[in-house]
């Protein structure tokens, strides 16, 4: 049993026996890891705090974490807005340097992080219809609308993927493939560099709306209002969730759970292995949203959620209660994603808005 942080910081006040004692970096270390980052977080957090001898400056690295955490809990931000597309956002993804987005008004934006100046975004246009979804991977951006797939590296046209019959909806790529949804009822796994289709995965009665994906297992959600879990690399699906009333429209899991939103205004959480829903977040009892639900994202301590109502909401993850209501949008907030510092969003009111926990 350890002393809590406020009471080791009260201790090292007392005397400078009881200060060596109170700064034990073994002390900080064990309160460092309360408070969770993702990897990448832990990477730059490590290549800050970590002397040229090895040593960690546990204390320092615990007290940046703390005043995150306070932040998020806290809704202390500051929020830049982005403006450049004539019709409402889409789709968003971002990484370090750029903010990468995809509009109704039939284009792509690819912004400075650093300035939200109009002039400042390169603007990918030419296509005859909305862009549906995009995925940003290390330096290949990948994005389908209509009835096509492209990906991209800056403005080159790398390998044009067709097969689906319908509209793509949704999809996602690491290094070897892409995974797509798309309103023809199926899914399909491309080779990311030959633009081969390797399988279709059939078994949703509607549109593919969104899925997720890793090594080992692909997740979906489908106008049909279920969620089904397919086996990689064979494609079979393990799975099937009944539970909510209305199109779903984003799904999030990882090694124990699967989140998902729907048109039906729920968030629901699923035990991944046997597919019974744990908790329902709703507007009544949650003090959930009052509109559709149409993203969400989650890591290991949180949720955060976007829907129509303009809002995005900041849930706990363990035991989904809601920590948090953020606004600033004038009408719907149709996508989001977030890391350990901020939340990059977008909404029907043609806005991107970037919102930064690190800065206060």
């Amino acid at each position: 049993m350890f002393l809590d942080p406020v009471s080791l910081c009260q201790a090292s006040r007392v005397s400078k026996a009881w200060n060596a004692i109170a700064n034990d970096p073994k002390l900080w270390m064990i309160h460092c890891r309360n408070l969770l980052l993702s990897a990448a977080g832990e990477r730059k957090q490590r290549s800050l705090y970590v002397d040229p001898d090895g040593s960690v400056q546990w204390k320092e690295m615990y007290s940046e974490r703390f005043r995150l955490r306070r932040n998020w809990l806290k809704g202390y931000c500051t929020v830049r807005t982005f403006e450049g597309h004539t019709q409402g956002i889409s789709c968003v993804q971002f990484d370090e340097t750029r903010i990468v987005t995809g509009s109704w008004d039939k284009t792509i934006k690819v912004w400075n992080r650093r300035t939200n100046t109009a002039w400042a975004a390169l603007t990918l246009s030419g296509h005859s219809g909305t862009v549906q979804c995009l995925h940003l991977h290390k330096n290949r951006l990948v994005w389908d609308l209509s009835t096509d797939k492209v990906g991209w590296v800056g403005a080159a046209c790398r390998a044009t993927m067709v097969g689906h019959l319908h509209t793509v909806r949704c999809l996602q790529a690491d290094d070897d493939r892409v995974i797509s949804g798309s309103y023809d009822h199926t899914l399909k796994i491309w080779d990311i560099r030959s633009g081969h289709c390797n399988a279709t995965l059939r078994g949703h009665t509607d549109a593919v709306l969104c899925l997720q994906f890793d090594g080992q297992r692909v997740v979906s959600g489908s106008k049909d209002t279920f969620i089904k879990v397919w086996d990689l690399p064979d494609g079979n699906c393990k799975l099937t969730l009944y539970g909510h009333q209305a199109a779903v429209t984003c799904v999030q899991f990882d090694e124990r759970r699967i989140i998902s939103g729907a048109l039906d205004r729920l968030i629901k959480i699923w035990n991944i292995c046997t597919g019974e829903c744990i908790q329902t977040l709703d507007w009544i009892r949650s003090e959930g949203h009052t509109g559709v639900v149409r993203h969400l994202q989650a890591d290991r301590w949180k949720i955060v959620s976007a829907a129509d109502d303009k809002t995005m909401k900041v849930w706990s993850l363990d035991t989904g209660a809601r920590l948090l209501t953020l606004r600033s949008h004038t009408d719907g907030v149709t996508c989001l994603q977030f890391n350990d510092e901020v939340i990059v969003s977008g909404s029907y009111d043609k806005t991107v808005k970037l919102w930064d926990f690190s800065v206060c």
